[in-house]
């Protein structure tokens, strides 16, 4: 937890509008964990593999009121990537739920014909086998160089810290890839920071853009 002696790196506090620094995010299902440079633009969060410039505005204390200036306040700007191509990403905050679907009239039982006899079906021959290709293994999709590989949104997530561990759940996550973008809800990440002031100065701005403390 932040304490008075404490001395950061940006402003005299540890809640940022904008915050960005370097990471390891936790693996998952057997991918080891990675050092990622985490963007944080208020509302969302973009992490690459690569450091990017920016995205560091005065830290206040967190009882401070802060005015937003133009530029904060256009959210238009959230997911511009320079030297990207435009990528289409999901509105914010959380989409709306589908209204209830009505409920179905009964349907009438169906009689099904009886089935002709089926043919006797020969077993293919072991040369028969070897001739047969194999289906190639899918493609591995392409990232842009130099770009984010995910968008994690703040509101609707929850957030906590454990020591120099801080982890965000039932987030709404976006993959990035050169071609697309794949939707990932409920999902979950770990990060953790070089020291506990440092990930807890993450934990307060990560909750400034909507997340919910735990």
């Amino acid at each position: 937890m932040s304490t008075s002696t404490t001395q950061y790196a940006h402003g005299n506090g540890p809640k940022h509008w904008w915050k960005s620094g370097w990471a390891t995010k936790k693996g998952k299902m057997g991918i080891k964990s990675q050092q990622r440079w985490l963007q944080l633009r208020h509302y969302v969060i973009f992490y690459y593999d690569e450091e990017k410039k920016g995205y560091n505005s005065w830290g206040r204390p967190e009882n401070e009121i802060e005015e937003p200036d133009d530029e904060m306040k256009d959210t238009s700007l959230l997911d511009k990537l320079p030297g990207l191509p435009e990528i289409q990403f999901p509105s914010l905050p959380n989409l709306p739920s589908l209204p209830d679907m009505p409920d179905m009239p009964d349907m009438p039982s169906l009689k099904m014909p009886d089935m002709p006899d089926m043919p006797s079906l020969k077993a293919p021959s072991m040369a028969d086998l070897k001739k047969m290709k194999m289906p190639s293994m899918p493609k591995r999709k392409e990232r842009h160089p130099g770009g984010p590989y995910g968008r994690i949104q703040m509101h609707g997530a929850q957030v906590r810290q454990d020591g120099k561990t801080v982890k965000l759940t039932n987030c709404r996550h976006t993959k990035i890839y050169k071609d697309s973008t794949e939707q990932e809800d409920n999902a979950s990440f770990t990060f953790t920071f070089d020291n506990e002031d440092e990930a807890y100065s993450w934990l307060v701005s990560m909750a400034y853009g909507g997340a919910t403390r735990d």
